[in-house]
């Protein structure tokens, strides 16, 4: 099975998050200190995070069991 395309997709889509986080760091400590609605999001952040870690733990448990197809019904024709 080709999974490479899901995990780049992944890591791209991380990379970019990392950017932001950075971002954000820079403009705390150079622009402006936080303020009580980003620190809602910050925790907000940090559940999503927690919750994307333990789906990509819950990857390592499935096993490999697929789904049989359906039984082909004997179809009478006209």
């Amino acid at each position: 099975m080709n999974t490479i395309h899901q995990f780049a997709s992944i890591t791209k889509n991380l990379s970019g998050t990392t950017a932001s986080l950075n971002d954000l760091a820079f403009l705390y400590k150079e622009s402006a200190p936080r303020t009580a609605l980003d620190e809602a999001h910050i925790d907000l952040l940090i559940t999503q995070a927690n919750g994307m870690i333990q789906a990509a733990e819950a990857l390592k448990a499935i096993a490999f069991d697929p789904t049989p197809a359906p039984p082909v019904e004997d179809v009478e024709l006209p």
